[in-house]
């Protein structure tokens, strides 16, 4: 770890040189209480305007091992390696900080399974420079879990996991099952089920902590679960290819209304 935050520290004096460079901060799996060894250093890099890619490798090409520019599928960004320690690095505008908590925080915009999933990777950063003062943005989030924001992702979450309205992602299982479409199945069961995560952190007023390793996330974080958590997604998961998902995920999304205090819809 020594190795990789020394390697961290010089990148960021190279970019700190970049007068448009507003900020580089560590964040994603390296700042989680739940990370292991297959965990990768995620650094996020800000600036007023686009760093291009010849600029990006003018920065790193003689400090690793290995780089790939613009490796750009999600947000912009590269990859680097050294020593065996595997970086990546993404590109960001200063404004993205105060546009997310703008968005979400204050006006409470929900996106359908991963509604507070930025703001917890803004809040989870730890600034290495900071000349645009993020950091004190971001302190914002330290704030009470709006009970606006925590409703308007049950209802919109909800709404969507039932089996109400042909384009509910209930239906559209029912749907792949009857056809014995089983890409159908995993693509429409893979969106229900970030639904049902967004809903679970948003009733427990904890931000929404991204793809992976969820139910870990969700022991350590939620001071709620619903009965038979681990029972009921096992269930979901040995049945998502053969037997009754539909029945399955009924058992499943009823436990979380439940706990939520909704009528179950599905």
């Amino acid at each position: 770890m020594k190795d990789a935050q020394h390697i961290i520290r010089f990148l960021a004096s190279r970019f700190a040189r970049l007068d448009h460079c507003s900020a580089l901060a560590i964040s994603g799996s390296k700042t989680s209480p739940v990370n292991d060894d297959m965990s990768d250093w995620d650094l996020y890099i800000y600036s007023t305007r686009r760093i291009t890619p010849d600029e990006r490798k003018a920065v790193l090409e003689d400090m690793f091992d290995s780089i790939r520019v613009d490796m750009s599928f999600f947000e912009e960004g590269d990859e680097a390696v050294r020593d065996g320690i595997a970086f990546d690095l993404m590109y960001r505008d200063t404004s993205f900080v105060e546009e997310q908590i703008d968005r979400v925080w204050r006006r409470h915009c929900t996106s359908l399974g991963y509604t507070t999933c930025f703001l917890y990777n803004l809040k989870t950063s730890r600034f290495i420079f900071d000349k645009a003062g993020l950091a004190g943005l971001v302190a914002e989030l330290d704030g009470p879990y709006p009970d606006e924001l925590a409703q308007r992702i049950i209802d919109d979450n909800a709404r969507m996991t039932s089996g109400d309205g042909e384009a509910t992602w209930m239906k559209q299982i029912s749907w792949a099952e009857r056809r014995g479409d089983i890409v159908s199945r995993n693509h429409r069961l893979a969106a229900l089920m970030a639904s049902y995560f967004d809903m679970l952190f948003a009733f427990n007023r904890v931000l929404h902590p991204g793809e992976k390793k969820l139910m870990k996330y969700a022991h350590l974080l939620c001071h709620r679960l619903p009965e038979d958590f681990d029972e009921d997604i096992d269930r979901v998961y040995r049945t998502m290819y053969e037997g009754d998902l539909t029945g399955a995920l009924t058992t499943l999304l009823g436990h979380l209304y439940d706990m939520i205090g909704i009528t179950s819809r599905t």
